[in-house]
């Protein structure tokens, strides 16, 4: 029986449902190779750890290794134009929600730095695990009413602001060459002024990231 999406529901309570197709698929090529189940299941954990997902520090879901999981710091900030690979029309939704991965942790200012939203990489445009694509003009937009109307961050979604966004830079294509920066990411570069509890948790890894999100204005869908 060739390993699917529908009868693998054991697996999927650890992969997110792109992370689950490469499993089946290569699960069942092993399958038609006629190796053992066991060889079978080898396969697709193999498959999934080489198109780059892993184990999360927290939580059961895989995540991709250059996103930052289920522990992040939230910002809020109204995303128009969102780009989303389609899918079910009961899967749609009005609020938006994108995660990147914090780089820099700077001790003596007590800042994190990190990708708020990542838009492109190495010239191809980013979805992270929702299917969610940030296109550098709405990224653009979405960034200078952050900066101007909110520049406050949540803990995990939660609660009430524990720090400012101090400092946040918009890379686009077009400002990278402008500014003669060469960059294979795109996207929006904040820096953060957590609270020192805050400040612990990135840096001992329990936090790995930001992620921003708000209502969105419109949702483009575009092929698979």
């Amino acid at each position: 029986m060739p390993f699917t999406t529908a009868n693998q529901q054991v697996i999927a309570k650890f992969l997110p449902a792109p992370a689950l197709e490469v499993f089946c698929k290569a699960a069942t090529q092993a399958e038609q190779d006629n190796k053992p189940y066991n060889d079978c299941v080898k396969a697709g954990w193999t498959a999934v750890g080489a198109a780059g997902w892993q184990k999360p520090a927290t939580g059961k879901k895989w995540i991709r290794k250059d996103d930052p999981g289920g522990s992040s710091v939230h910002v809020d900030a109204p995303l128009g134009g969102a780009r989303k690979k389609p899918k079910a029309e009961d899967d749609m939704t009005e609020k938006f929600d994108t995660e990147a991965s914090v780089f820099k942790v700077d001790d003596s200012l007590g800042l994190v730095f990190g990708w708020a939203i990542v838009c492109n990489k190495a010239g191809e445009a980013y979805y992270d695990t929702q299917g969610d694509h940030i296109p550098e003009d709405s990224m653009l937009k979405a960034a200078a009413d952050f900066m101007k109307n909110s520049r406050v961050a949540k803990d995990m979604h939660q609660g009430d602001e524990i720090g400012p966004v101090v400092f946040a830079w918009p890379m686009t294509a077009e400002i990278a060459k402008a500014m003669g920066i060469e960059t294979e990411t795109t996207g929006l570069m904040i820096a953060m002024l957590p609270p020192a509890d805050i400040l612990a948790k990135f840096k001992d890894g329990s936090y790995t990231g930001f992620s921003i999100g708000g209502d969105r204005v419109h949702d483009e869908e575009v092929a698979a």
